[in-house]
């Protein structure tokens, strides 16, 4: 019998022994992970100063140099990034302390040479074709280098061309929707690229959430300058906003991006707030159901931030209205009060139920 239990404690302490040295080694990887993004993150800062650098000390000297001279100039750091990405290829080089900089580097030669070349030889046109050139021409770049900065920014390249398109005096219509759509989602490449390059976790998170609102937004931004005029109004801006929200919740439900989900609700809640001031109708029926519906979605994912974020859009909702009314200050004042009390009371309970969820 003392021969059995001798064995079985023999067996627990080797196996604590094993489950200490797996504790040690997944707490140096994960300490190898946060060194090495830090690492990566002032990388790309760094880049980032050096390529502006190199861009205002050109440009502060540009008249002195010849057109050859600012050709050459222009397209050098271009080659020259080239080169490197073939060296790192050739080498098998994967750190993304070397590849993070040199997307965001690239990126900048890339949109100065355009810029410089332009103002050397006035061959750029109009503002929206320069947005698109360069947009364009970054696109293999954070391909290849599979930046995670510039996979996030691209999508701004789209915004910043439809704008500009409109204010240039296109006309809204059905194709120049299409084409903003099609621009935009040729920054879907660099984001599965990017999935695929087995990010670490922090930094596939901050993406995955950049990449969120720059859809949610992006989406919201191209139809409204999609709208014929007359139908620009507030209203129209809530109701577009959260279909918007909605499709980025969907499509991170369908694609396992769980974070997209937060941004659309995140997104959603964000339009609730003007809502309160427009006079009384379905739309703040459907504002009132949005906000409910976050605080379930909190309550069903036991996430308080969520919960606690759709509850302060109910209140927004139902005191902003009551406080425009005629109603006297002593009673908006206890209905204050009560609003703070329930607010407080919600989040105890909240957390009580997660404890016995999570028991």
């Amino acid at each position: 019998m003392k021969e059995d239990v001798k064995r079985k404690v023999e067996e627990i302490e080797l196996k604590i022994d094993e489950l200490e040295k797996q504790r040690k080694e997944l707490l140096a990887e994960l300490g190898e992970g946060s060194l090495s993004w830090g690492m990566m993150i002032m990388g790309a800062f760094g880049a980032l100063l050096i390529g502006l650098g190199i861009i205002a000390l050109f440009a502060a000297n540009w008249d002195a140099f010849g057109r050859e001279s600012r050709t050459v100039i222009a397209c050098l750091p271009v080659v020259v990034c080239g080169m490197i990405a073939v060296w790192a290829y050739a080498k098998r080089m994967t750190t993304r302390f070397l590849w993070e900089p040199l997307g965001i580097f690239w990126c900048l030669s890339v949109a100065a040479a355009v810029c410089l070349i332009d103002h050397t030889y006035g061959v750029g046109g109009s503002m929206p074709e320069q947005i698109l050139l360069v947009g364009l021409l970054m696109l293999p770049v954070i391909w290849v280098t599979r930046s995670a900065v510039m996979t996030a920014l691209w999508p701004g390249m789209a915004i910043a061309w439809t704008i500009s398109s409109r204010i240039a005096g296109v006309e809204a219509s059905f194709g120049f929707t299409g084409k903003s759509f099609a621009l935009l989602a040729f920054s879907l490449p660099a984001f599965i690229a990017f999935h695929r390059s087995r990010p670490q976790m922090s930094a596939f998170a901050s993406v995955q959430v950049m990449m969120g609102f720059a859809y949610s937004l992006g989406l919201g931004t191209i139809l409204l300058a999609s709208l014929p005029s007359p139908f620009k109004d507030g209203t129209a801006v809530i109701y577009v906003f959260w279909l918007c929200a909605a499709l980025v919740a969907g499509a991170g439900y369908t694609f396992s991006l769980p974070a997209w989900g937060g941004v659309g609700a995140i997104v959603a809640a964000g339009v609730v707030f003007p809502v309160p001031f427009l006079p009384l109708g379905a739309t703040y029926v459907i504002a009132l159901v949005v906000a409910v519906g976050i605080i379930m979605h909190g309550v069903r994912t036991l996430q308080l931030g969520f919960a606690d974020l759709g509850a302060v859009a109910l209140f927004w909702l139902v005191l902003m209205k009551f406080f425009t009314s005629g109603a006297p200050f002593v009673l908006k004042s206890i209905v204050l009060i009560t609003a703070g009390v329930l607010l407080t009371a919600f989040n105890v309970m909240f957390v009580r139920h997660c404890k016995k969820s999570r028991a």
